[in-house]
């Protein structure tokens, strides 16, 4: 008991990740789309072709390395309609003035406490790998393509750290690129085989990339070259499809 009383009081401290100290959180947000919407057909039938991607698939975003009184931080959510498909990001609670690696994941779950491998209690990029695999479609400034738009991300506000994100593609365009050749198979960024199609409900989307104003352990891992303040894990959702686009990914969305 009292491990689990430290341990608690270890993340307690971890606010300032995402958040200012006393923030509230908004107890009127929108409807969760961490849960699958019962009136939506979530298993969808995977073909080659990418037929069955369509509609608008949600979630909500929450803390990785956080303050837990703080439920929800985010939304984000992907669209398809005819050969128009669309990304979005909402992150209402952030880090001032830092860029945000954000992606699609082949994982089915976020990261949680128990991915704390080294028990320093924070959830570095390679523990979080355990549960969210590999790359599907980076949430870049170019969706068409994986490669192109690589490394230019949307940045928080100078003054709240919140950010809004949107980028469209053609949908047959960004499905041929995830089907074309693997240049880099050692890299953390997956393909999809010619014979095999992509699904989005249960699929994991991650936000990354904290402050260096706070101080990080030196356990922290990171990949060869990356700063463990831009690798870290700061936000996730699990897409789920819903009815319709949620109010708060509009761009004048709250």
């Amino acid at each position: 008991m009292k491990e689990i009383t430290k341990k608690s009081l270890s993340l307690l401290s971890l606010c300032c990740l995402l958040v200012s100290c006393g923030e509230a959180t908004d107890s009127k947000s929108t409807p969760s789309a961490q849960a699958p919407d019962n009136e939506m057909t979530q298993n969808e039938i995977i073909v080659s072709d990418g037929s069955n991607i369509n509609g608008f698939y949600a979630a909500d975003l929450v803390p990785v390395n956080y303050n837990l009184h703080f439920m929800k931080v985010g939304v984000a959510g992907v669209e398809r309609e005819d050969d128009r498909f669309s990304a979005y990001v909402r992150l209402k609670y952030g880090p001032k003035d830092i860029e945000h690696a954000q992606a699609i994941y082949t994982g089915r779950r976020c990261p949680n406490i128990n991915d704390d491998l080294n028990k320093d209690a924070y959830i570095d990029i390679k523990e979080a790998l355990i549960a969210i695999g590999k790359i599907t479609i980076p949430l870049d400034d170019n969706i068409d393509s994986q490669a192109e738009g690589q490394y230019q991300y949307p940045r928080g506000d100078i003054h709240t750290g919140k950010y809004y994100y949107e980028r469209t593609a053609s949908f047959e365009s960004m499905f041929a690129d995830l089907k074309s050749e693997d240049t880099d198979p050692e890299d953390n960024i997956i393909k999809i085989p010619e014979d095999e199609g992509l699904t989005f409900p249960g699929r994991v989307v991650l936000i990354q990339g904290a402050s260096e104003k706070k101080e990080l352990p030196e356990t922290v891992a990171s990949f060869e070259g990356i700063s463990p303040y831009k690798s870290i894990p700061v936000a996730c959702g699990v897409l789920w499809k819903v009815k319709e686009r949620p109010a708060e990914l509009m761009p004048d969305g709250q």
